[in-house]
């Protein structure tokens, strides 16, 4: 049994993460980058906007699962991924520009005069948020892929009230991974600033499964085959 003065010595060695060392990383979407969403017309500066942040989730993860008996008691078996959405919160400039962003990403997702969707790659992007230690170095990070925002959340306007307005903004997201297996973010951000090595995944799994699974299939039965297959992928 671990005791306390192990746990003491061991934070005092590692030290704990903080909540209020992150940075976020994201490029616009294709449609607020042209005609007449252009990204200049409504935010002159994506990093100006991200330094606005001062809330940000990690995401989570849940896996939907069925019971299945074969003999006796019943197992819980996964069978698919439940993502939730991620929730943001944003300082408001003088200017507002920071509302006047969203709303354009929003209408960019459906036209607010003719009320048409747009194609589904126009409006999405990728966001990665890290996460830093006290010397500013990163030491974990997710990005979160096919992004966009799926809810605006109503500013309170009050005579009575000082507070600095804060915009809250909820994006939907297909799916995340962590840094450490992350293919490169929509719009050429490279994640891993720190030089960690991606996990490379075969464009044949994604691509042609059967053509992966054949491959994997002739690799040698032996040690050196097998780990030669094995690091092959992390190149």
């Amino acid at each position: 049994m671990a005791q306390l003065t192990e746990f003491i010595s061991q934070v005092k060695q590692t030290g704990l993460s903080r909540t209020n060392r992150y940075s976020v990383i994201m490029n616009p979407p294709m449609s607020l980058m042209t005609g007449q969403n252009a990204f200049a017309q409504s935010f002159p500066d994506i990093r100006q906007l991200l330094m606005f942040c001062d809330q940000i989730q990690l995401p989570g993860l849940n896996l939907s699962t069925t019971q299945n008996r074969t003999f006796g008691e019943f197992r819980e078996v996964p069978y698919e991924k439940l993502y939730g959405d991620l929730n943001m919160q944003f300082y408001v400039d003088t200017d507002l520009n920071v509302k006047t962003f969203f709303d354009t990403w929003m209408g960019a997702v459906q036209d607010p005069y003719t009320r048409t969707f747009s194609y589904y790659n126009d409006y999405i992007t990728d966001i990665t948020v890290i996460v830093e230690d006290l010397q500013d170095e990163m030491t974990y990070g997710v990005t979160l892929y096919e992004c966009y925002p799926k809810t605006i959340s109503p500013i309170q306007m009050d005579y009575a009230s000082k507070d600095v307005m804060k915009l809250q903004v909820a994006m939907n997201f297909k799916y995340w991974l962590p840094e450490n297996m992350a293919k490169p973010a929509r719009g050429g951000v490279t994640p891993n600033s720190n030089g960690n090595r991606n996990f490379a995944v075969p464009e044949s799994f994604l691509n042609n499964f059967s053509t992966f699974q054949t491959n994997v299939n002739q690799v040698s039965n032996t040690i050196d085959g097998i780990s030669n297959f094995i690091s092959g992928l992390f190149d």
